[in-house]
């Protein structure tokens, strides 16, 4: 296989790898640093809101497998997701929530437009099973009662906990990638394979639209950057095929270096140990877009709400 083509992965990485750390990194360490400080020194927590609801949208995969175009992400990087959360108001600003969501995402190096991606042609997909708890600030309050804004936008951060599980097609069968140890896991001076939990942390925004007393409506963009780079099975480099194929398997080794298949070749491409296989530099990242259904229970007093609902008369 010609050189050049592994100098122009190792190029084009560079430059992914380099966007996503200056795209993501200032604004998460910035979106944090403030949900937190608004938590620590509000003291406005009079109103005692809570509330239950359910979300039905999507889930999106953003890491190893991603193409340069946005668009190409969001529709071929994505699954439905469902969540259930319980929130709880400690004022008009200022609340802390509970979600549990379900997810499935994917990505293929064949929906790119970069020939060094589809040479490369690796593919995954993985169930996502999430668990977080975050603040959520709303600069202009939120208050269901009538005479107030039907419109209360938020921004929140917190923490997740997760469990995914990659898999892949091959030759009609899902194959779970984790136990296979693709760059090498398990074998002698190599790490052991990776933890299928991990954490994140967890940032975003919406808005709220308030139909009764008792009912809203949410929207919401809700990110999760990883402590993890192996959601999609891809972080560093390749083993040797041979060599990986003698200590983890053959199908580990056809798995791990899928180059043949997109060249038409029955003979696996051989590559030295140590060539460029993913960016560890830059972890991975999914998110969720919700619509969400949400129940009110109790009042700003504490007391039982649901099931006792007005129509609100907008102002803005």
């Amino acid at each position: 296989m010609p050189e050049y083509r592994f100098d122009t992965i190792q190029h084009q990485k560079k430059k992914m790898t380099t966007s996503r750390v200056t795209f993501f990194r200032a604004r998460i360490y910035a979106i944090l640093t403030a949900i937190f400080a608004i938590c620590l020194f509000s003291g406005r927590t009079h109103a005692q809101y809570s509330e239950f609801g359910l979300g039905l949208g999507f889930s999106t995969y953003w890491g190893d497998l991603n193409a340069p175009s946005v668009t190409n992400n969001l529709l071929n990087c994505s699954g439905l997701a469902i969540q259930g959360h319980y929130r709880r108001m400690m004022g008009d600003n200022l609340g802390f929530r509970v979600s549990l969501g379900y997810g499935r995402i994917r990505a293929k190096d064949s929906n790119s437009d970069q020939e060094w991606q589809k040479i490369r042609n690796l593919s995954f997909k993985s169930p996502v099973i999430d668990l977080s708890l975050t603040g959520e600030y709303y600069p202009f309050g939120f208050n269901p009662e009538p005479g107030y804004s039907i419109i209360a936008p938020y921004i929140s951060a917190g923490l997740s906990a997760f469990r995914f599980d990659p898999s892949t097609e091959y030759q009609g069968n899902s194959i779970r990638l984790q136990p296979l140890g693709t760059e090498g896991q398990g074998l002698p001076g190599f790490p052991a394979k990776y933890s299928l939990t991990n954490f994140g942390l967890a940032f975003g925004g919406g808005t709220k639209i308030i139909l009764t007393e008792t009912l809203n409506i949410g929207l919401e963009v809700l990110m999760r950057r990883t402590f993890t780079d192996y959601m999609d099975d891809i972080s560093t480099i390749y083993v040797n095929y041979d060599d990986l194929s003698a200590g983890n398997g053959t199908l580990a080794a056809n798995l791990s270096n899928r180059m043949n298949e997109y060249l038409g070749q029955e003979e696996p491409v051989q590559l030295a140990t140590g060539s460029v296989r993913g960016s560890a530099k830059v972890k991975d990242y999914y998110m969720f877009s919700m619509v969400s259904l949400n129940f009110i229970l109790t009042d700003r007093k504490g007391k039982k709400r649901f099931g006792k609902s007005k129509v609100v008369c907008p102002t803005f």
